[in-house]
């Protein structure tokens, strides 16, 4: 399956039936697996249906397990050990040491929206419907990480913060990274009122650059270019956005704003290998 339009993520199909996107910049090097779940090739019904990866909903907790484990056998990561961050729209950034995963296969990180390691076959996740996944590897010193970004860890250059911990704390140099900037909910479809403009138009005097005002008195504003432009500031160069839009295109994606907030969620991960 062909390339996004933006050219940045790539769809494949499992052979147990999973669809998902990767990143070839990264994949295709070796040295690192990522992932963002469609909503194809699970087992949940009614409006998860049907790969959804969200935990915290109220699909069946049984669907859920089946789901998750039929992405993970699809990247084929052996003797995996998978992070799960429990994303409170926050900016704390969690490092993931060897010894907090010795004899673990499956944790639990609470009040985390985003997640760095240097180590292999550790498996960092989050969870999505709408918010930005935003991927980061130094592969060249072997350090990765994956922030949850909606429009409150945006606010807060959540961004920023996990590339300064993935270079104060495991060694990443900046110029180094790559980073990609994932699927979620685009300008088209992201109007906020006026008082989550002004949160951003008090931090930021670049605001008006990246929103608009339409004919109802909202904004549209574009979380995607906002990233770009924080990751740029953190000396990250050569960041890469994806065109697809969760709001938009209901056959891949959840999206909690276009389906009124009942509905499944998408699974991002990036690991070494």
């Amino acid at each position: 399956m062909g390339l996004d339009k933006a050219g940045v993520f790539k769809r494949k199909r499992a052979e147990n039936g999973v669809e998902y996107l990767y990143i070839p910049d990264m994949d295709d090097t070796g040295l690192a697996r990522t992932f963002f779940t469609t909503r194809i090739g699970g087992v949940s019904a009614g409006p998860y249906e049907s790969l959804n990866f969200g935990k915290y909903t109220d699909d069946d907790p049984g669907n859920i397990i089946i789901n998750r484990k039929r992405v993970f056998d699809a990247l084929d990561v052996s003797d995996p050990v998978m992070i799960f961050p429990r994303q409170v729209h926050g900016d704390a950034v969690a490092c993931i040491e060897r010894d907090e995963i010795r004899g673990r296969s499956n944790i639990t990180i609470e009040n985390t929206d985003a997640v760095i390691t240097n180590l292999k076959h550790v498996i960092l996740t989050t969870v999505h419907a709408d918010c930005l996944p935003v991927y980061l590897a130094d592969l060249d010193n072997g350090v990765i990480g994956l922030a949850h970004a909606g429009w409150r860890g945006t606010r807060d250059s959540i961004t920023i913060k996990t590339v300064d911990r993935m270079v104060r704390m495991l060694g990443a140099k900046r110029d180094r990274i790559k980073a990609v900037v994932g699927p979620g909910v685009s300008v088209c479809c992201f109007e906020v009122g006026r008082e989550v403009y002004e949160a951003f138009a008090q931090r930021f005097d670049y605001i008006d650059d990246y929103s608009r005002e339409n004919k109802n008195g909202k904004f549209m504003l574009d979380l995607k270019s906002i990233n770009k432009r924080q990751l740029e500031e953190a000396g990250v160069e050569g960041v890469q956005v994806t065109d697809y839009c969760t709001s938009c295109d209901s056959e891949l994606f959840f999206s909690h704003r276009r389906d009124n907030g009942v509905t499944g969620r998408m699974g991002a991960g990036i690991s070494l290998l």
